[in-house]
């Protein structure tokens, strides 16, 4: 099941590139750990940017803690979904993402001066590669980061901006955040509190 998530997909370095989308019905990728594999729901979203492919499965819910529907209602490390990259992608950053599966986990940005002009909001999702992030259960912040640093390298994580948190478009139309970037909209259940709707950005960098 497609989350209505905004995800301000990722960050191509060449130009504003137009996201093209659909829903997809293919099971949870074979590489995923087992137990990963287990919270994953069947089917999700398929998105295409300047020739690569990204397949995008997500949670059957989101444990939210409560009936308020936010973010702040789930634990930071939170498994949100996995996605499938058919060649090289970029992070936010600009920052290269390797062909290949990875996990896709709720980070909260920190509030420290590396991280200023990132985006309007705090939340983001990291990617971490599906060979080493094997635990389902919330990871909280640090161990988050650190499985996310194997992915593109350095001390930095792998992230695609969540932009708008909450979306009002429909699922798999495409948001023009106030920066001027490209985010796929999509949405997942969550446990107690309806359908969670945000944007991935998937087109756009910064410098910070």
């Amino acid at each position: 099941m497609i989350a209505a998530i905004t995800l301000a997909l990722f960050a191509l370095v060449a130009g504003q590139a137009t996201i093209a989308a659909a829903a997809h019905d293919e099971a949870a990728p074979a590489d995923l750990a087992p137990a990963i594999r287990a919270m994953i729901a069947p089917g999700g979203a398929r998105a295409t940017v300047s020739g690569t492919q990204l397949d995008f499965w997500f949670v059957k819910a989101l444990p939210f803690k409560g009936t308020a529907l936010s973010w702040t209602a789930m634990e930071e490390g939170t498994l949100v979904g996995a996605v499938r990259l058919s060649s090289e992608a970029r992070d936010i950053r600009g920052r290269l993402i390797k062909p290949g599966t990875y996990t896709l986990r709720y980070g909260i940005q920190p509030q420290n001066g590396d991280h200023l002009g990132v985006s309007p909001f705090r939340d983001f999702l990291l990617l971490s590669p599906a060979a080493i992030d094997t635990n389902a259960a919330a990871r909280g912040h640090e161990l988050t980061v650190e499985m996310s640093t194997k992915t593109a390298g350095g001390s930095h994580p792998a992230v695609w901006s969540i932009d708008p948190p909450l979306a009002t478009g429909a699922a798999l139309t495409t948001h023009t955040t106030e920066l001027g970037h490209s985010a796929l909209v999509v949405e997942v259940p969550t446990s107690g509190a309806g359908t969670l709707r945000f944007g991935i950005v998937l087109v756009g960098l910064v410098d910070a």
